[in-house]
This record gives C-alpha cells, sequence and structure tokens, in this order.
C-alpha cells in the first residue's frame, strides 16, 4: 500500500490501549501497509507531537490521525477543540477509530470535520476487513496539501 502519488502520508494512531494498539499494528502487517505509524496515548501526546512536527508538512507530507474518543488527560472530542482551533494544524485528516458507536460521540466528531467514523468491531476479522477498506480508501484519496 502506497501514499497517493503527490503526497506522502504519515499515520498517527491516537489510542490508549495498548491491546488496541497492537491490534492496528498487526492488521497493517497482515494487510502489507507500509505506511509510517506513530502513535499516541492520549490527546496531550498527540497535540505535542503535531505541534514538534509541523514542519514536516511543509515539505509535501501530510499527517493523518487515526483518534480514539475514550482516552484519559484529554479525550478524543477534547483533542479534536484544540486541533481544530490550531492554525497550523486545524486541516489534518482524522478519522475517528473507537468502540464507541453512540449517536452523540458520532456527531460531536463529526461537528469537529472528521473525515470518517469507523466504529471498532469485537471480531478480530471483520477489523481487519474495516482496516483494509480505510486503508484502500487512502490510497486513492488526494488529502489537503500542507499549508
Amino acid at each position: 500500500m502506497s501514499a497517493t502519488a503527490t503526497t506522502e502520508l504519515h499515520l498517527l494512531h491516537v489510542e490508549d490501549n495498548e491491546l488496541d494498539a497492537m491490534a492496528l499494528r498487526r492488521a497493517f502487517g497482515k494487510l502489507e501497509i507500509s505506511l509510517p505509524l506513530a502513535r499516541a496515548k492520549n490527546g496531550v501526546e498527540a497535540l505535542e507531537k503535531l505541534q514538534q512536527n509541523a514542519g514536516e508538512q511543509h515539505q509535501g507530507a501530510q499527517t493523518v490521525i487515526l483518534l480514539d474518543i475514550n482516552m484519559p488527560r484529554m479525550n478524543g472530542h477534547e483533542f479534536l477543540k484544540e486541533l481544530r482551533g490550531d492554525p497550523t494544524l486545524r486541516h489534518t485528516p482524522v478519522f475517528v477509530l473507537t468502540t464507541s458507536d453512540r449517536p452523540s460521540d458520532i456527531r460531536k466528531a463529526y461537528d469537529k470535520n472528521v473525515a470518517g467514523y469507523i466504529v471498532k468491531p469485537v471480531s478480530s476479522g471483520k477489523f481487519l476487513e474495516r482496516i483494509k477498506h480505510w486503508a484502500d480508501f487512502l490510497s486513492v484519496i488526494e488529502p489537503p496539501a500542507a499549508v
């Protein structure tokens, strides 16, 4: 799996649960997804990483975020509020990847302009299938150019 022809993609997985983070890495391995994948354990850590790496986006790389909703320190909704309020980061594409299927969580996420909302299925086979569909989608879209 490669990124689009004109933009190099980097993924940031914002997830506090170690098992869920390992499941995503395993899925990437099984699906042969070779996009760089970094991890932050909460929203505070994610914002710090994004702000440190903001210069990279000006060199043709684009970060795409996979965001959990339920996390300590700064949950997904709080993270989205901060991200969208930051002029240099507000256009960063975000896909929610969470166990929460609550309509209020889904609505709040889309109100903060997420690119998609993926509910983690209980079955590992279904999880792999959803990650494959998401990765296929990433391979054909053109993310926004860095400002």
